[in-house]
């Protein structure tokens, strides 16, 4: 109990004396209680004093409505055992029964009765009490019934609460003026503190920090928005001026605001506490959040979305799916490049369903042949064209933070031409599909959290990768070949009824202005409900090309098997959208594979390097090798790297192919950007390293060289067949 009834103190302590109570509407009138002189002189208490023999200065309990409405935190007695409670005025039974629960948990009173404005008795509620002492579930009945009595009871101590007032509106600190002697609420003091806003939970985010949750409606928006503040922060100017920079007012008032930390504190208790705060997009939690914060689908607890992307503002949405459908869809069926643009970006929050990684597709040509078309109708699957895209003219570490922003989702790289340097090219083209940034550390200690992400991409250029790369002096790393994916675009055959590829071109162009960002939203609602589907249609798909690529090298076949059967699985589960066959997207996809096949070739592009590495090595080094059999007339240059056998006749056929032995040192210089494993294998399986019947330990797949060759001395070196070099 936090408070005393009025004239608790006045009451007898003996423990079997008889306390008196006027309760109902109208007791304080009865009582006529004057403040000046202290005493009672109501005529109704007279009569009650005359009829039970009372003194009249003794004075009673007092519980009017204002005391009813508190009663649950009222203290009756301590010390008494017995009750009368004279009724005055109304008093209802939920009022009766929330006097017995208060005397039952607060007070050791046994004999207590309800009795009329003389004092005679109407109800004894002796039996109940001892009911709500002794049997739980009667408590607990009583208890329900007399709740709304609690929730809405008069505060007499100090509080914070929304108001709405001729000078302000919003969370004003009210201090309730209490009667010293009585209790009574006389009036009270409000100060405005802030515009108004709500705790709607805590949580914390992926690096085990807190959160509060807070949640407002600016004026000049449409819905309330949400906010993540740090509890670290909350309650310093640090806190106050994250909420005042997105839109709430607040007094100057440093013990206003310290009030109002407390109060919020206090909210903590009643709000949930399982909010996940994350920088993360795409699925998460169950639902998908696009890189504006836009949820789809339901998560399965609340997620708080803290950093947008630098393209947010282009996640918006323009006409519907119909009209995208007649529009876009309808006008590009049997334009497989335009097509394969749909499918990488529809593709992307495929990834983390299938168990896939990040890959990207770059569309090259001389000429325009609808290459910025292509991108832009790729873009309108999630939004605005002209905000979502991106050019390859950025940072790599810009990228990397798009990327980052974009998870789960699909982003767009205009034009390799422009990239600004060779190294950002590199990176680019390589880191992107890492999925993860580097590590860094925090000013405090420790390390900052990774970032993570999960994305395809669909590039453009005059050129393709290695070419590009080759321009500004650079080598492609074989990976990159596989992660992008090189593929010439192919030319508009289908127009649609268009007077040319321009019209064509020029309808697209416009109407991905007007039509975008509903059918990537209905995508991801779709995949949400259906991922066990998704997976079931990959599988399929995947089977059949590896059936379609059994023949060809285990890298083509991997990237068959991965990149291309999920860009058709995407298709292929997208049908009711774009709205094309199976077979029109089978076609279109096996298309581009070939070209892209007859692009990268059937063996892996590293072991064409490798390849190409050693002949053009062998080549520039011809005069650098001794000839045998011997040549009195040879002059060598340079450094000699080892011995050329010339081929010998014998009889009618030769005896021996021409090869040649390199010594250890320069053949791992001529091949040192690749592992010796990787070149050792490949060279061996390609046929090209000889490898001898009995290997020396420690000396894999090194000859001794023929003594009649080194003049007699022990040397080791590789053997290298040159009719297989050159056939390879």
């Amino acid at each position: 109990m936090i408070e005393k009834a009025p004239f608790f103190d006045k009451q007898p302590t003996d423990k079997m004396t008889e306390i008196f109570c006027l309760v109902g509407s109208k007791a304080w009138n009865a009582l006529g209680y004057s403040k000046d002189t202290k005493q009672a002189n109501g005529e109704e208490w007279a009569l009650l004093c005359q009829a039970t023999g009372r003194k009249k200065a003794n004075l009673p309990l007092i519980l009017d409505s204002q005391q009813l409405k508190s009663i649950n935190r009222l203290k009756i007695t301590d010390t008494q055992t017995m009750i009368r409670f004279c009724i005055f005025g109304e008093l209802t039974e939920t009022e009766k029964n929330a006097i017995a629960l208060n005397l039952a948990k607060h007070s050791p009173v046994e004999h207590a009765i309800f009795a009329d404005n003389l004092g005679y008795e109407v109800e004894n509620i002796s039996g109940y009490i001892a009911r709500l002492r002794a049997d739980e579930d009667s408590r607990l009945l009583a208890e329900m019934t007399t709740k709304e009595i609690d929730d809405n009871a008069p505060k007499r101590t100090s509080y914070i609460e929304y108001r709405q007032t001729e000078k302000a509106e919003g969370l004003f600190y009210v201090v309730p003026q209490l009667d010293k002697a009585t209790g009574e609420i006389l009036g009270e003091k409000e100060k405005w503190i802030c515009s108004n806003f709500e705790l709607k939970g805590q949580g914390k985010d992926d690096n085990g920090d807190y959160y509060y949750l807070f949640s407002w409606k600016n004026i000049d928006e449409k819905k309330a928005r949400v906010e993540a503040i740090p509890l670290a922060d909350f309650g310093s100017e640090a806190g106050w001026k994250i909420l005042k920079s997105k839109g709430v007012k607040m007094t100057q008032g440093q013990g206003l605001t310290a009030n109002l930390t407390e109060h919020f504190h206090a909210q903590s208790k009643a709000v949930p506490n399982d909010w996940r705060v994350t920088n993360l997009k795409g699925w998460q939690s169950g639902a998908y959040i696009l890189p504006n914060g836009e949820m789809i689908g339901e998560a399965d607890k609340p997620l708080y979305f803290s950093e947008k992307s630098g393209a947010s503002e282009g996640y918006t949405t323009s006409g519907t799916l119909e009209s995208w459908q007649k529009e876009i869809a309808d006008n590009l069926r049997g334009n497989h490049s335009m097509m394969l643009g749909v499918a990488v970006a529809l593709s992307a929050p495929l990834l983390s369903i299938l168990g896939r990684d990040s890959f990207g597709v770059h569309l090259y040509a001389e000429s325009s042949k609808g290459k910025t078309t292509t991108l832009n109708i790729a873009n309108s699957i999630y939004g605005n064209p002209e905000k979502l895209k991106l050019s390859w003219s950025t940072t790599a570490m810009g990228v990397k933070n798009e990327a980052t922003a974009r998870n789960d989702s699909f982003l767009t790289l205009d034009e390799i031409g422009q990239a600004k340097n060779v190294k950002d090219l590199e990176s680019i083209a390589y880191d992107i599909f890492n999925e993860t940034g580097k590590l860094q550390g925090k000013k405090e200690g420790g390390n900052r959290a990774v970032n993570r992400w999960k994305i395809t991409a669909l590039s453009t250029g005059e050129k393709d990768l290695e070419t590009q790369l080759a321009n500004q002096g650079a080598k492609v790393h074989a990976g990159q070949l596989v992660r992008l994916l090189n593929i010439p675009i192919m030319e508009v055959k289908e127009i649609h009824g268009f007077n040319s590829v321009k019209a064509h071109a020029d309808h697209l162009n416009e109407q991905v202005l007007e039509h975008f960002g509903i059918v990537g939203r209905e995508w991801i609602a779709f995949l949400s409900q259906n991922k066990e589907l998704a997976k079931e249609t990959y599988k399929q798909t995947k089977k059949k090309w590896l059936e379609r690529s059994e023949n060809m090298s285990g890298q083509v076949q991997r990237v068959a098997t991965d990149r291309f059967a999920t860009l058709e699985t995407a298709l292929i589960l997208a049908k009711h959208l774009t709205k094309w066959s199976d077979e029109e997207s089978d076609q279109a996809v096996l298309n581009n594979f070939l070209n892209w096949k007859e692009l990268y070739g059937e063996n892996s592009h590293e072991e064409k390097r490798i390849l190409s590495t050693l002949t053009d090595w062998i080549l520039a080094n011809e005069l650098s090798f001794y000839e045998h059999p011997y040549n009195e007339k040879q002059v060598l240059k340079g450094n000699p790297v080892g011995f050329k056998v010339l081929s010998v006749l014998g009889g009618d056929k030769t005896a021996e192919t021409e090869h040649y032995y390199i010594y250890p040192k320069p053949f791992k210089d001529a091949l040192h950007e690749f592992s010796k494993k990787t070149y050792l294998e490949i060279l061996a399986n390609a046929g090209i390293l000889d490898k001898p019947t009995r290997q020396e330990a420690g000396y894999d797949y090194q000859f001794s060289i023929p003594k009649n060759i080194t003049g007699g001395k022990k040397i080791r070196a590789y053997k290298i067949i040159l009719e297989m070099l050159d056939d390879e």
